[in-house]
């Protein structure tokens, strides 16, 4: 019995050891850790500190530092230092780049600066982030956004203020814009996906969401934010053409075919969007791809005469005889049976130079 309340005691004591070594003891009572330095020509910053820390009611001041804690702040030639002894004492050293201070004035100036610094770096961001919103709301968040320094601590922000079901349109389009500044293209399409199909149908919030999209370099993220998009339940016109113009510039053929598909097979596509839509498949360099999306086109719930005519000449263009006359049958077979569209595909057919193939569409019209 004596035996195994050892080894109970022992493991229970590893493992108390386990957590202190891995940092999770630390964690788990409340101390926070940082060890952050950034230097570049003419500029070095370096933010230390280890404890648990209170600032007073405006940040601007330690409230308490726990008991060998510390914080170690240095902004080039300034220096400050607040350290706590046993008794939970705070002492400071603050050096100005040229002379010794004490807690004065100028002192509490600079102190008040590392802090602010300490905060716009993550410290203690999940905590202070609800106690800001409390506090001031969303227009507090929102402005306290543009203080902070790291994506990290961003998308926090960015996802805390994303899932308040009360935002105003001019919230929202706010917080799109700020979406921008993250530098991840993947975090920026995860964020972007947060908008409701009725929040990205307003203008104010459509025309934010989709500059942050254009501006968005990575092809395959931006593939996935649009891909979202046609997930919506509906889209404006307006949305429509400019998910086209953000497609069109994408690098991949692929990637702009698979979208155009999905499109077409979403119902997004009609009258003016037909004919635009159209025109960007011809941009394409694969035949292939063009022809696949001709046929998807043809599948459209209304197509015009004149839309009838554009597929039997972007059709005619096609480098294949075999290709022109596949897709002149088979609109041939599917269009409305009128005199004037049996012409203007008879005229498109004289482009395919291999007879027989220009027999098969022929006959395909009478």
């Amino acid at each position: 019995m004596k035996l195994i309340f050892f080894l109970i005691a022992f493991c229970l004591l590893s493992f108390r050891v386990y957590l202190s070594w891995s940092g999770k003891d630390r964690e788990n009572r409340g101390i926070s850790e940082s060890n952050m330095v950034i230097r570049s020509d003419h500029f070095y910053e370096e933010i230390k500190y280890a404890g648990k820390f209170q600032f007073n009611e405006d940040e601007t001041a330690f409230k308490s530092i726990s008991p060998g804690g510390y914080f170690k702040f240095r902004l080039n030639d300034e220096r400050i230092q607040a350290e706590s002894n046993l008794k939970g004492e705070i002492e400071y050293t603050i050096y100005d780049g040229k002379t010794n201070l004490g807690l004065d004035a100028e002192g509490k100036k600079l102190v008040a600066g590392a802090i602010r610094e300490m905060i716009n770096w993550g410290f203690d961001a999940n905590a202070r982030m609800e106690r800001i919103y409390r506090k001031g709301g969303v227009p507090a968040l929102l402005s306290e956004l543009d203080s902070v320094k790291t994506d990290q601590v961003k998308i926090i922000y960015l996802s805390r203020l994303f899932a308040i079901d009360s935002l105003s349109a001019e919230n929202i389009s706010m917080l799109t814009k700020k979406v921008g500044s993250i530098g991840s293209d993947m975090d920026k399409a995860r964020l972007l996906n947060n908008i409701s199909t009725a929040q990205l149908n307003n203008p104010q919030i459509a025309g934010a969401y989709f500059s942050v999209l254009g501006g968005m370099g990575a092809d395959m993220d931006k593939s996935n934010a649009i891909q979202h998009i046609l997930d919506q339940d509906s889209l404006t016109a307006e949305n429509i053409y400019k998910t086209l113009d953000i497609t069109s510039h994408l690098g991949s053929d692929m990637d702009k075919a698979n979208i155009y598909h999905k499109m077409i097979s979403n119902w997004l596509v009609s009258g003016n969007t037909f004919d635009t839509l159209l025109n960007l498949a011809s941009l394409l360099g694969s035949d292939m791809d063009k022809e696949n999306l001709y046929r998807s086109l043809m599948d459209s719930k209304t197509i015009s005469d004149e839309q009838w005519i554009s597929l039997m000449n972007h059709s005619a263009e096609l480098g294949s005889d075999m290709d022109k006359s596949n897709l002149l049958i088979e609109i041939a077979r599917k269009m409305p049976k009128s005199e004037n569209l049996k012409a203007a595909c008879q005229k498109a057919a004289k482009s395919i130079g291999n007879d027989m193939d220009f027999g098969r569409v022929m006959r395909a019209i009478q």
